[in-house]
């Protein structure tokens, strides 16, 4: 894993941290580019545990970056309101850093530099940020199912971002449009269509 990541990672949602604000923690990511921010702010609602509340928390910055990426920016920008607010890192325990870590761990195994014309085509950063502004949406709706894939997609997304990886990016848009499809299932039917949509995929195996 690169140690530079890793160690981000650490610094970040260390538990034991003094308190920041969310405008020191922008100023702290900014300089390491927009691959590596929507990482940060999508890794710990992609995991397969208790989101604790910040998956609603971390959607709004990262709504924030899908706009400005439509807009053709490379840099976060947060309203005075929301850089004032505190950024508590007690809500990520060692077990959930440690989980971020393997995540991050595994799928940099199977990441490296492929197709990256369609990583870096201009058109490529509108259609992110499309698909940004309507994963961090679905993660801000206070319903079950509607957290994990979304923020999933966005990981993967940063991550073929960080890598040049075109077929991660693949990968991340596919899972992305699986997930906005989920959420548009839970909105329109409520949880029961989930409950169904579940079970018809465990049908399948």
């Amino acid at each position: 894993m690169k140690p530079a990541l890793s160690n981000l990672i650490e610094s970040v949602f260390d538990p034991d941290r003094n308190p920041i604000t969310c405008g020191e923690l922008v100023e702290e990511l900014d300089r390491h580019g927009m691959a590596v921010i929507l990482i940060l702010f999508s890794v710990p609602a992609a995991l397969p545990l208790p989101a604790a509340g910040y998956s609603t928390l971390l959607s709004i910055p990262l709504l924030i970056i899908g706009l400005r990426l439509l807009a053709g920016y490379d840099n976060l920008w947060l309203p005075a309101r929301l850089r004032q607010r505190p950024f508590n890192t007690a809500r990520f325990n060692r077990r959930v850093v440690d989980a971020m870590l393997r995540l991050v761990q595994v799928v940099e195994r199977f990441s490296s530099p492929r197709l990256i014309g369609l990583v870096r085509a201009p058109a490529m950063r509108a259609v992110i940020g499309i698909i940004v502004c309507a994963l961090a949406c679905s993660m801000l709706l206070p319903i079950p199912g509607t957290n994990t894939a979304p923020a999933f997609g966005i990981f993967l997304i940063g991550f073929s971002l960080l890598e040049d990886d075109g077929v991660l990016l693949l990968a991340g848009i596919l899972c992305s449009l699986l997930a906005i499809f989920i959420s548009l299932l839970i909105i329109f039917f409520g949880y029961k269509g989930y409950v169904w949509l579940k079970g018809a995929v465990w049908d399948l195996f």
